[in-house]
């Protein structure tokens, strides 16, 4: 486990999950500029496992967006400009946190919104982000 600085992702997509006030998944994709949570950067690699065990489980679509709505999970897209991300999936069924495989829920209780439902969350700021921490 190796913390990384926000100038390391700078520039590179990654993906970080967390969870919200209800306890639905999502998936964040940075898109070389959108806001990155500290507890993500404490363990980049954490949350590259995590989301490959997730999307690997199962039938699923051609690409991330799909495979995150079919598997439950909500999805969100920034971009390189770090706008604010933009919900681009939202499944059926929302998977909760406590059905995901356990080293998965160890990775995503990390990074809780409790102040936001991504249900009904369709566009978030870093700063929003930041502020539903509590």
């Amino acid at each position: 486990m190796a913390t990384r600085s926000r100038e390391y992702i700078e520039g590179f997509e990654f993906d970080w999950l967390a969870c919200d006030a209800d306890g639905h998944v999502a998936l964040f994709s940075t898109a070389g500029g959108g806001y990155a949570p500290e507890e993500f950067l404490e363990d980049v690699e954490a949350h590259e496992r995590a989301i490959g065990l997730v999307l690997s489980e199962g039938p699923g679509g051609e690409d991330t967006w799909s495979r995150c709505g079919e598997r439950g999970l909500f999805a969100y897209d920034s971009d390189y400009l770090g706008s604010p991300y933009r919900r681009i999936a939202a499944p059926e069924r929302a998977l909760r946190l406590e059905e995901l495989p356990p080293q998965v829920v160890d990775v995503v209780r990390r990074v809780v919104f409790n102040g936001l439902r991504f249900s009904e969350e369709n566009e978030l700021s870093g700063e929003l982000l930041k502020a539903s921490r509590c």
